[in-house]
């Protein structure tokens, strides 16, 4: 490995920068679907080899942009197939999700690489330096301009439950620092100030926590048992409606009768409540009156329909993406309004500036994406239906915010519901997929999704799918309400406060390290 070492050092600048984006395409394969976690040490050695090489600050820098800009342009690509339903109007932006989003997430891993220079670690030192300093920038990502925290290394063991298990401890941040430091821990092979006998031991002892991790975690699995709600049997509803389609005024009675047709109770079925996915029903449900009372017609006895529906103001002419809980009666008992918005997609950043520079006249479409307005801080998270214990709702990507999900409300279950047909059969509704698993081992809870084209499902309390449909496939799911775990999980009752002081607790080691080395 030295060898290897050596060779990537006498490298030209330009030809490590442009391994380092190979390296990390690779990442991205690691990572749902595909779940190919041994190109991770691949990945993560070789930036360090590439890192180990680089004289300056700017080199630094750019070694860990090149490596996230590969990360996120194969992880993030399918951003990109959302410009493509409307290409008429929104094909000229198209480099915004596909090169530009990447370009701009990829200064936050540079800015850890750079840190991670600065230091002037060596031997293991780097490592936990490199770790920490990787999960610091890695949460300003998730909070920087409303955040984006997706594609979490962490989540390439979703497929992977036994691992997965620990996220119910130290959450997916946690899992996040403990696998970029192991697949970075072969790096040490590589370096001459470090003997083989030291890089050994720390590669074992890394690789035992992670098999008492695997034991622990199948142990967890295997030893617990799932009960139900009594009385509470739910239909989720996919009906596969095509985005291209979706908002046509001439489809969407038919996409409502279609949905309409596949939440029928035939006789001798059960289901009490229905789920339909995000914006199910195509109108302003709360100012239809008429259609209230004409749903109603299907929902079941002493049931609700749980659906995503516009919700306007008619006085002030806002409007907001929300989830709507109809009864038997054809009146609305509850409502949820989106609270984390999308920016780009449900509401426009900086659009006075935009108008005031002519932007917009250069690019029009800009001026014609949508504004949902965002409810008051103090709006309720927490939503009740009849029948059923209170229910934390998250709609599309706002599962995607781990700290976001406990609300000072008690829950006992979590509702997602989404449209992920915006993205066609990509990766993007596998990892959104994958990030819901998580929360629901995170918080201890089971997770009940309803997805426009899917994936639908009900995830119990350990985050083991119980039932679900495929992507793209219209149907129904009949289950029944899994219980949360009694006593919750540790990450529900601490948060976010253990895997930061991880975290810190990583890069003053490697500081330290760093220092005593310095002395000797």
């Amino acid at each position: 490995m030295k060898a290897v070492s050596s060779w990537i050092s006498a490298l030209s600048f330009l030809k490590k920068s442009l391994l380092a984006f190979v390296l990390g395409l690779a990442v991205a394969a690691a990572l749902p679907p595909l779940h190919l976690i041994f190109l991770l040490p691949v990945s993560f050695t070789g930036l360090l080899w590439i890192l180990s090489s680089v004289s300056t600050r700017k080199q630094a820098f750019f070694v860990g942009w090149w490596f996230a800009w590969g990360q996120f342009i194969a992880g993030l690509y399918w951003i990109g197939v959302a410009f493509t339903i409307d290409a008429e109007t929104h094909a000229l932006l198209l480099p915004l999700p596909i090169l530009v989003l990447p370009a701009f997430l990829a200064i936050l891993s540079g800015g850890s690489t750079l840190a991670t220079h600065l230091t002037r670690a060596r031997s293991l030192a780097r490592i936990f330096v490199f770790s920490g300093s990787w999960l610091l920038f890695e949460y300003i990502r998730g909070v920087l301009f409303t955040g984006f925290p997706w594609n979490l290394i962490g989540y390439s063991w979703s497929a992977f439950p036994p691992v997965l298990q620990s996220t119910a401890y130290f959450g997916i941040y946690g899992l996040t620092l403990f696998t970029v430091f192991l697949a970075s821990l072969p790096a040490l092979f590589g370096e001459t100030e470090t003997p083989n006998r030291t890089a050994g031991i720390s590669l074992i002892t890394c690789v035992g926590v992670l098999l008492a991790i695997y034991g622990a975690g199948a142990v967890r699995l295997h030893t617990s048992s799932v009960t139900y709600f009594a009385d509470a049997p739910i239909r989720l509803v996919q009906p596969n409606i095509r985005q291209i389609d979706k908002w046509k005024p001439d489809l969407l009675l038919d996409h409502l009768r279609k949905i309409v047709a596949l939440s029928v109770i035939e006789e001798g079925e059960k289901p009490r409540y229905l789920i339909w996915p995000e914006t199910a029903v195509p109108y302003y449900l709360t100012t239809a009156p008429a259609l209230q009372k004409e749903l109603a017609r299907i929902v079941p006895s002493s049931g609700a329909i749980i659906t995503g529906a516009p919700r306007r103001d008619p006085e002030s002419s806002r409007y907001w993406n929300s989830l709507q809980v109809l009864g038997e009666r054809g009146d609305i008992l509850d409502i949820y309004d989106k609270q984390h918005l999308v920016p780009y997609g449900e509401y426009m950043p900086f659009r006075s500036v935009m108008v005031a520079t002519g932007l917009t006249d250069v690019i029009p479409a800009l001026d014609r994406m949508s504004d949902f307005a965002t409810p008051d801080k103090s709006a309720r998270k927490v939503v009740s239906v009849p029948g059923l214990p209170p229910a934390r709702v998250m709609i599309c990507y706002e599962i995607a915010f781990p700290w976001e999900v406990a609300p000072k409300t008690a829950f006992s279950w979590i509702i997602n519901i989404t449209n992920d047909g915006w993205f066609g059969n990509t990766s993007g509704p596998y990892q959104h997929f994958a990030i819901t698993r998580t929360r629901a081992v995170e918080q201890g809870v089971p997770v009940v999704r309803a997805a426009n084209t899917g994936i639908s499902a009900i995830i119990d309390p350990y985050g083991r799918v119980e039932q679900q449909l495929a992507l793209n496939k219209a149907g129904i799911i009949d289950g029944e309400l899994p219980l949360p775990i009694a006593a919750r999980t540790v990450y529900s009752r601490y948060g976010e406060k253990i895997p930061v002081m991880m975290v810190l607790m990583f890069i003053a080691t490697g500081v330290f390290l760093a220092w005593r080395s310095s002395k000797t």
